[in-house]
């Protein structure tokens, strides 16, 4: 799996491959900084590389760095609209909750509320719309941040966030 993160005030250009994030095992780019406690991260999704149909440019919030971790995302892909994902136990199978058929740009949102993590949506950024919730008991200090996936472990998907916060 290659990928690379930059960015500054505000926005990111992340590119990853690996060949998902799903199933009981990951593959993907993560540019994360820890969060003790509650919290949120927005960002929109300012574009996303249509490597494969299930690409995912994606804000999530992880237990750990382990490829089987349990983790909750919300994400926009270029050809499967947006999705509220998320494993709820270490080598769990993950689980998805369909948004809209939305396409980049589009708004993402994460929010953890003790074991509580939401997913929302928004085309402009202010009027939000919950997409999925799932208790995942996690410790207090989590990985939060964007993550890429393309898909194809051979293939780096290149996605941009702007407005991060």
């Amino acid at each position: 799996m290659k990928g690379a993160a930059a960015g500054s005030s505000g926005t990111f250009t992340l590119s990853g491959s690996g060949a998902d994030i799903w199933g009981a095992s990951d593959t993907f780019q993560f540019a994360y900084k820890p969060l003790t406690g509650d919290g949120q991260l927005v960002a929109r999704v300012a574009a996303v590389q249509q490597t494969h149909r299930w690409a995912k440019a994606a804000v999530m919030i992880r237990a750990t760095l382990n490829a089987n971790a349990p983790f909750a995302m919300m994400l926009v892909s270029p050809g499967a609209g947006t999705a509220f994902q998320y494993r709820s136990t270490g080598g769990g199978l993950a689980a998805s909750v369909p948004g809209t058929a939305a396409t980049a740009p589009h708004w993402v949102k994460i929010v953890r509320a003790g074991s509580v993590i939401r997913g929302y949506q928004s085309a402009d950024g202010s009027s939000w719309r919950l997409v999925g919730s799932a208790t995942i008991p996690m410790g207090s200090s989590v990985k939060i941040g964007l993550a890429v996936s393309s898909h194809d472990n051979a293939t780096l998907c290149k996605a941009s966030f702007d407005h991060v916060s």
